[in-house]
């Protein structure tokens, strides 16, 4: 790949800022949107279960496009993908913006997640191809501050914006973001990249999965509404189980897959990547849930209640110094700790109540995103090393698969705990949340579930990284 590499370091530079702007806005739309739940409930009076598919939308057609996306580039190059990402991007933004009910800013959310997938998929394959050893470590950082500061931009942006200007503006500010960012790449991206001699794709593979990933989705996000025995919800379990079944038989039976299970056969891979899945299923909830928490339960003004959020995504700036502690400490140590505090955290959102002090509030927030930014970078550089060179590619492309994916099922199994707890008079498909804020301690038992599922759940990923390094320890 040193054939590729960029010689001029003003063009290195311009190139890693194009690569951290991609991180930026594809992380920032996964959390920006979050904030405004209770605003876009209100707006369109709806329920929690139908304004969690503004977020769900997003996230999984990221996960179900991040496969493709990834092969496609190989074929097509990634400087076509991400410029061609930034553009569907602009035009999903936009139709958002202007979208007069929440079926089509479902559906337009939807076209944007393909945009994000294919921002994510890419950015991190520019690195390796054109910039030299000795800068590739340095670019890395970069990115992850960027990816960092889109998670922690997008709570407090999104509540100004819909305080000041209107939740539109949300969608509305990415366009000319993504212009610029057109224009640049056109320019300052290289055409040449490595090309491979086989270019086959696995639609049909591509295709199975994305329908177990829907299909389980819709089964566990509608199980309240139409019943968990019913024939709709079984049928949809059902139809979610045969396509993961002919999607691992395709995968096993073809030489040219989207995902090699053999990956999957070292414990600390398998567990390790669990314990990941897990910890950031956790992540998912908590933006999810936490909104409803301080706008509804607490009467928060939404532009308050997005400062006080940006305390989740802070603790991800202690992802470099993670990393250094691993070096003293161990991995596995450093993501058991950060795990720990995991759990720790989840036993004070259980103590929140509606005369809770904010500074206790503010604390539990801040331990929970401390907890991520210590557990995360460990666990996936744990992850990451075990595999080996030829399949790190492809692994990396699990991750990032398992990261949309995970936030997503977060979402969706929060507010399932959150909806069969609280009244049916409140969490009625057809009656939007904010009706409860005349008696929003009928909400409590609610938000007391959701939170003692995070903290069985992160328990259990406590557990499965445990599992993980005993393994090693013991050979």
């Amino acid at each position: 790949m040193d054939d590729y590499v960029i010689e001029d370091p003003k063009h290195q530079n311009l190139l890693i800022a194009l690569i951290c702007a991609g991180a930026l806005i594809a992380n920032l739309d996964a959390t920006i949107v979050n904030i405004t739940l209770p605003v876009l409930s209100q707006e369109f009076s709806v329920s929690p279960s139908t304004v969690s598919w503004t977020v769900l939308t997003y996230l999984l057609f990221e996960a179900g496009f991040m496969l493709p996306m990834g092969k496609l580039s190989d074929m097509k190059g990634v400087r076509t993908v991400y410029l061609a990402g930034f553009a569907v991007f602009l035009l999903g933004s936009l139709a958002c913006g202007v979208s007069p009910h929440i079926d089509g800013l479902i559906a337009f959310r939807a076209f944007q997640g393909i945009g994000g997938a294919m921002l994510f998929t890419v950015m991190m394959s520019f690195i390796p191809i054109y910039l030299p050893p000795g800068r590739r470590v340095f670019a890395t950082g970069l990115v992850t501050t960027a990816a960092a500061a889109g998670v922690g931009l997008g709570p407090p942006l999104g509540g100004w914006l819909a305080s000041t200007v209107g939740w539109r503006w949300i969608f509305f500010v990415n366009i000319p973001f993504c212009l610029a960012a057109i224009i640049a790449g056109l320019r300052f991206i290289p055409v040449a990249f490595p090309r491979i001699t086989d270019r086959r794709f696995d639609f049909a593979g591509a295709v199975f999965s994305f329908l177990a990933f829907v299909f389980f989705l819709l089964a566990v996000n509608k199980g309240l509404e139409w019943g968990w025995t019913s024939p709709s919800i079984l049928a949809c379990f059902g139809a979610s189980g045969l396509a993961l079944i002919l999607f691992i038989q395709r995968e096993n039976k073809i030489d040219y897959p989207l995902i090699r299970f053999r990956l999957f056969t070292g414990r600390m891979i398998s567990f390790g990547l669990l314990s990941l899945s897990v910890s950031l299923m956790t992540a998912g909830g908590v933006l999810f849930i936490f909104p409803f928490y301080l706008m509804e339960g607490r009467g928060l003004d939404v532009h308050i209640a997005g400062l006080i959020m940006i305390l989740l995504s802070l603790g991800q700036f202690v992802g470099p110094y993670a990393g250094r502690l691993s070096e003293k400490f161990s991995e596995i140590s450093v993501c058991l700790t950060g795990l720990a505090v995991g759990v720790l955290s989840f036993l004070l959102f259980l103590g929140l109540g509606y005369e809770t002090p904010l500074f206790l509030i503010c604390l539990a927030l801040g331990l929970f995103g401390l907890s991520q930014g210590i557990s995360k970078a460990p666990s996936i550089a744990l992850v990451m090393d075990c595999a080996p060179p030829a399949e790190k590619n492809a692994l990396a492309g699990v991750v990032s698969l398992c990261r949309s994916l995970s936030i997503a099922l977060g979402v969706l199994f929060f507010e399932t705990v959150f909806s069969g707890s609280i009244p049916h008079s409140i969490s009625l498909n057809d009656t939007h949340i904010a009706a409860a804020i005349e008696h929003p301690r009928e909400l409590a038992a609610g938000f007391h579930d959701a939170f003692l599922f995070g903290a069985l759940i992160s328990l259990i990923a406590v557990v499965l990284m445990f599992l993980a390094g005993r393994k090693i320890r013991s050979s």
